[in-house]
């Protein structure tokens, strides 16, 4: 997939962070926290629409983007996790367990490396 898409993805997830964080913080609808953050109690094993939603996004993402693109993913899923960690609590200096965001940012990047395995699979499958 030519690249030109990747940073049109890049502009849609900054522009749709920076709308989430502005409904967020500024006037507090928490609607769709169960997408970003895991349950009250940050345990993310828990939350299973929190894992399964991380996984499969992920791995679409890197099926559709592949190996192309990789550097570019794994930098861009670490800054937007660690961004959704820092305004968790709509305050920077308010964070909740480090544990989480490794934990998090791990299995994205294993979940995006997984689907861009797929694809190459498919793609040298079919030729």
């Amino acid at each position: 997939m030519d690249s030109i898409y990747f940073y049109m993805y890049l502009t849609a997830i900054l522009l749709s962070t920076l709308a989430f964080t502005i409904l967020r913080c500024v006037f507090k609808l928490h609607e769709y926290d169960f997408l970003f953050y895991p349950n009250h109690n940050n345990n993310i094993m828990e939350s299973k629409f929190y894992l399964i939603s991380h996984i499969i996004i992920n791995y679409i993402i890197g099926y559709l983007f592949g190996f192309n693109v990789l550097i570019g993913m794994l930098v861009k899923i670490a800054i937007f996790e660690i961004y959704l960690y820092m305004i968790e609590k709509c305050d920077v200096f308010k964070t909740t367990k480090f544990d989480n965001l490794v934990i998090i940012i791990i299995l994205s990047a294993i979940s995006y490396t997984m689907g861009s395995l797929t694809k190459l699979a498919v793609d040298n499958y079919s030729k």
